[in-house]
């Protein structure tokens, strides 16, 4: 008889991911000036809540596990965390290892039939977001050329109710001394609508993924391009940075004139 060897499912404690939300939260105050999202295409799309989700984004920096973060905070709270990581990253940031991230190794056919048995287990639960950067390594935001690696369309082609949402990541200087960071949610894909089609194979399933990635991002470097606070929802909210002795005497001479101090560099 051919038995299921059982998964081991990795570790996410709800109360050290929400202690470490916290920490994550002050740790990016100090270095952006603001975290803005726009997240109207996510909203016009309602997601059952015991329905599993896998948020894919590309992966323009060191920042976006730290960013998934919050995004999950803010609009998937009720739900399970998990994310995987680089095994070598893993192992140097052991505290992941607690917090929902699972190791993979993308160089090996080994590492790949892991993350997929992994995964996979975890899509069983209800109520379970897994965030994925599936360009396997870091690019531009501009660079589009980078192919989805196969995992994601195979999990979109066997795994019926997930939704897939695709996620754009950008991380830019506008008018002041520190950067900010911008996010936007592209439109939901539900694999049980396109698994109803039957010819709807694995290379349709690549081609969809990566085509609503790709509209995502552009549709926010359209957005960040156009440097209009207005067009996004700020999870840090947008504030000036004095910048050290040269601002304080700005602020005391505004004093002296009778002037309101404006410490934004625009």
């Amino acid at each position: 008889m051919n038995h299921r060897t059982p998964v081991k499912l990795p570790v996410s404690k709800k109360w050290l991911v929400d202690g470490f939300y916290w920490y994550t939260k002050r740790m990016v105050s100090k270095q952006f000036i603001s975290f803005g999202v726009q997240k109207e295409l996510l909203e016009a799309r309602r997601i059952d809540d015991d329905s599993p989700i896998i948020a894919y984004a590309n992966h323009a920096s060191w920042w976006d596990p730290i960013a998934a973060m919050l995004l999950q905070r803010a609009y998937f709270p009720n739900r399970t965390f998990y994310a995987p990581i680089d095994a070598d990253a893993l192992e140097n940031y052991r505290i992941m290892a607690q917090l929902g991230f699972y190791s993979v190794r993308n160089q090996s056919f080994d590492g790949a039939s892991d993350f997929l048995k992994v995964t996979k287990s975890i899509l069983e639960s209800k109520r379970v977001t897994i965030w994925i950067t599936p360009e396997g390594q870091f690019s531009d935001v501009r660079d589009h050329s980078l192919s989805l690696m196969p995992g994601l369309s195979h999990l979109a082609s066997r795994i019926p109710g997930v939704h897939f949402v695709p996620v754009a990541f950008e991380y830019g200087f506008w008018n002041e001394s520190r950067p900010q960071i911008f996010a936007r949610f592209g439109t939901p894909i539900d694999s049980d609508e396109r698994s109803s089609t039957a010819a709807f194979s694995k290379a349709q399933w690549s081609e969809l993924l990566a085509d609503r990635l790709r509209q995502t991002q552009k549709e926010l470097a359209q957005s960040v391009i156009s440097r209009e606070p207005a067009a996004f929802t700020y999870l840090i909210a947008s504030r000036p940075v004095r910048l050290g002795w040269y601002d304080y005497g700005r602020s005391w001479s505004a004093w002296l004139r009778g002037k309101p101090f404006d410490p934004r560099h625009s």
